[in-house]
């Protein structure tokens, strides 16, 4: 078996992310994911969008 057929899909994308003042004292935390390989870009808010944005390049492999 080569290396190829061994290695399991990975995804390859920066994150940039910043907090966001809001007139309650806790900051949004916002952010922007481009994946690499077609420079597809996505924004988000909050923890729970990344991570739905995480799940969903995980479903892409099954």
């Amino acid at each position: 078996m080569d290396d190829e057929a061994r290695t399991p899909p990975s995804h390859f994308f920066t994150l940039r992310l910043w907090p966001e003042a809001t007139e309650e004292d806790d900051p949004v935390w916002r952010g922007r994911k481009q994946y690499t390989a077609n420079g597809e870009v996505r924004y988000f808010q909050g923890w729970e969008a990344l991570v739905e944005i995480l799940l969903l390049l995980m479903e892409e492999d099954n």
